[in-house]
């Protein structure tokens, strides 16, 4: 990313944020040391919607599931608690069958974002991988490998699970990618998730934040602005 991007990004943050990270909307912390939550919730928010004023969203429903189960820390028991058919799973714990990114429906039977939570947990267990601590023992990059391979998890998705756990990132979602565009207007092009991580990243670094911190800043006023239109 060049410096004259960034720049524009700044000048973005300013007009529609402010660089006064004590006015920003703060970054709810996530789910450290919770592999379960934060792979739960980082499928589900996947282009749905995460929280509404009433109460609504995949996070409320996070939290309910969260509150119940034994499954939060561990992924052999999140296995175990999905069991054979994860759409069952999904409709005692989420009240609906939907689907992953990239899966379209086209029977009935088709995968659904529990489908693709067992399949993922399985992955992560495929490399030792049971708890958060494992993480770094596995490698992150074997991590994201691991997660990628699984249809409908893609790269926002897996940003935003190591996110959850604690680990830095940017989670390029619609959200960000939206700012971004605005910021740099024509001088944007087309960018890939990798090119707005970049540009987040460095935008932070320059702002002495962490990247999660101004992502969630982002997503706070794309969010609100959003609801304004």
């Amino acid at each position: 990313m060049s410096e004259s991007q960034v720049s524009k990004v700044l000048d973005h943050i300013d007009r529609m944020i402010t660089r006064d990270r004590s006015a920003w909307s703060k970054w709810p912390g996530g789910w450290p040391d919770e592999i379960g939550t934060a792979l739960v919730d980082a499928v589900y928010s996947a282009r749905a919607v995460y929280e509404t004023s009433n109460g609504g969203g995949v996070l409320s429903r996070v939290r309910h599931w969260r509150g119940a189960s034994e499954a939060t820390r561990s992924l052999e028991k999140l296995l175990a608690e999905i069991g054979d058919s994860p759409e069952v799973w999904a409709d005692k714990t989420f009240k609906n069958r939907q689907h992953a990114p990239g899966r379209m429906r086209r029977r009935p039977d088709d995968p659904t974002k529990a489908g693709a939570i067992r399949e993922a947990a399985q992955n992560l267990r495929g490399l030792g991988v049971d708890t958060s601590d494992d993480i770094d023992a596995a490698g992150v990059d074997e991590v994201k490998s691991a997660l990628r391979r699984v249809p409908g998890v893609g790269y926002a998705t897996v940003n935003y699970f190591l996110m959850l756990l604690g680990k830095p990132g940017v989670k390029p979602d619609v959200m960000v990618h939206g700012f971004l565009r605005d910021a740099l207007g024509s001088d944007g092009g087309t960018l890939t998730n990798r090119d707005a991580v970049e540009l987040v990243t460095s935008a932070a670094e320059a702002l002495g934040v962490q990247p999660h911190e101004l992502d969630h800043a982002i997503w706070a006023n794309q969010r609100a602005n959003s609801k304004r239109e």
